[in-house]
């Protein structure tokens, strides 16, 4: 494998998990937004977490110097995860839009 194919494979593949990760906490902070008062500060604090995911994530492509092109890769693999998961979770959605 060259170099190039092993940079965009390695950037498609850590964009997916970060989108994963993201993901997950944006599922989980939206969960907990309808209860009452704690509800808030859930959604809150998960946003502070999914800012400093992708802080570190960009951190940490510039402390290994990843070229232009893995970064374009990582926010591909970024991209399709999110596509497939919406598409995945929002034909859960009865009588209503997905992306509603």
């Amino acid at each position: 494998m060259s170099a190039t194919a092993f940079v965009l494979f390695a950037g498609a593949l850590a964009g997916a998990v970060i989108g994963g990760l993201y993901l997950g906490l944006l599922w989980a902070a939206v969960r907990h937004l309808p209860q009452n008062r704690g509800g808030v500060l859930v959604f809150v604090g998960l946003a502070l977490a999914r800012m400093v995911l992708l802080l570190g994530a960009l951190a940490a492509a510039a402390a290994l110097a990843v070229p232009a092109m893995g970064l374009v890769a990582a926010l591909a693999g970024f991209v399709v995860v999110r596509l497939a998961a919406t598409r995945l979770l929002g034909r859960a959605t009865q009588g209503d839009d997905a992306w509603k």
